[in-house]
C-alpha cells in the first residue's frame, strides 16, 4: 500500500491530535494531584498549553489534508472552495469546529489556571474541564463508532477520556521524579495508582465492548489487516498494564526502602518506557482509524 502525501499528512496529524488530547486531559487530571508542588504545577500548565497549541495546529493540518485528498488536484486542492463547501457542513466540519473551540479554550485556560486570583483560577479550571469533555465528545462524531449507534458512541467517549487521562499523566509523573522528597513522590504515585485501577477497568470494559461490536468472530482478529492491527494494539496495552503493575507493587514501595536517587531513577526510567509504549499505541490507533478501518474486515 502506497500512501499519498495527503494520506500521510492525515495520519501524522491524527497522531499529534491524539497526543494533544492526552496532554490536555491527563495534564488537567494531574494538576489536581500535585497541588502542593508549585514548580511542578507550572511545568504541567505549560505541558497542557503546549498540548493545546499542537492540537490546534494538527486539527488545521488534518482538515486541509482531507480537503486536498478529496479534491485530487495536487497541493492547491487544499484550498478548493467547492470541496470546502462540501466538507464543512458534514461531521468532518463539526469535528474540526468543536476541536478548535476545545483546544483554543484549553490554551487560554492553561495560561490562567495558576492565577493567584481565586475567581480566575476556579473559572480556568471549570473551562479546562468543559474543554476536555468537548474535545472527547468530538470522537463520537466521526469514525466507525458514529455508525454503530449510541452505545458505541458512549463506549468511545469513555475510552477517550480514560485512555487520555492515563497516557497524558506520564509526563507529569516522569517530571515528579525530579523532586527531592521521595515520600511526596510515593504519595502522588499511590493516589494515581488508586485512580489507575478505575481507569484500567474502564479501559478494558470500553475496549472489549468496542471489539465485540466491531468483530463478528474472534478469528477476524487474526485473519484481516484490521484485526491484526487491533491484536497488536491489545498486546501493547497488555505490556503497558504490566509496566503499571511493576510500578505499583515494586518500584513505588522501593522509594522508601532503597537509596533514594537509585529508586527514583529506576521509577523515572520505567515511566519513560511506559510513555514510549503509549506513543506506539497511539500511532497504531491513528493507523487503525486512518489507513485500515473496519471496512477492511469486509
Amino acid at each position: 500500500m502506497i500512501l499519498t502525501v495527503f494520506e500521510i499528512s492525515v495520519l501524522m496529524s491524527k497522531w499529534v491530535i491524539y497526543l494533544s488530547v492526552a496532554a490536555v486531559i491527563g495534564g488537567t487530571l494531574m494538576q489536581h494531584l500535585i497541588k502542593a508542588q508549585p514548580n511542578l504545577r507550572i511545568s504541567v500548565a505549560k505541558y497542557i498549553g503546549l498540548g493545546a497549541a499542537f492540537g490546534l495546529l494538527a486539527v488545521g493540518i488534518n482538515y486541509f489534508a482531507q480537503v486536498g485528498s478529496f479534491a485530487e488536484t495536487g497541493l492547491m486542492g487544499m484550498f478548493d472552495a467547492q470541496m470546502h463547501a462540501f466538507l464543512w457542513p458534514t461531521q468532518v466540519g463539526d469535528t474540526v469546529f468543536w476541536r478548535l473551540i476545545g483546544f483554543g479554550s484549553m490554551l487560554l485556560a492553561s495560561c490562567r489556571m495558576l492565577s493567584k486570583n481565586n475567581n480566575i483560577r476556579h473559572f480556568s479550571v471549570a473551562i479546562s474541564i468543559i474543554s476536555t469533555l468537548l474535545i472527547a465528545i468530538t470522537f463520537t462524531f466521526i469514525g466507525h463508532s458514529a455508525e454503530l449507534g449510541l452505545i458505541a458512541q458512549g463506549l468511545i467517549l469513555i475510552h477517550v477520556l480514560v485512555v487520555a487521562s492515563w497516557i497524558g499523566a506520564f509526563y507529569p509523573l516522569w517530571k515528579l521524579c525530579n523532586i527531592d522528597d521521595n515520600i511526596v513522590i510515593q504519595n502522588v504515585m499511590d493516589t494515581f495508582g488508586r485512580i489507575g485501577i478505575g481507569i484500567v477497568i474502564l479501559v478494558l470494559l470500553s475496549g472489549m465492548g468496542m471489539v465485540w461490536m466491531l468483530f463478528d468472530s474472534p478469528t477476524e482478529l487474526l485473519s484481516s489487516d484490521y484485526g491484526i492491527a487491533v491484536t497488536i494494539k491489545l498486546s501493547l496495552v497488555a505490556i503497558i498494564l504490566l509496566i503499571a503493575a511493576w510500578h505499583k507493587f515494586i518500584l513505588v514501595p522501593n522509594l522508601t526502602i532503597f537509596t533514594a536517587p537509585l529508586a527514583k531513577r529506576k521509577l523515572q526510567k520505567s515511566i519513560g518506557l511506559e510513555a514510549l509504549v503509549a506513543l506506539i499505541i497511539l500511532a497504531t490507533t491513528a493507523i487503525l482509524s486512518s489507513v485500515l478501518g473496519p471496512i477492511s474486515l469486509g
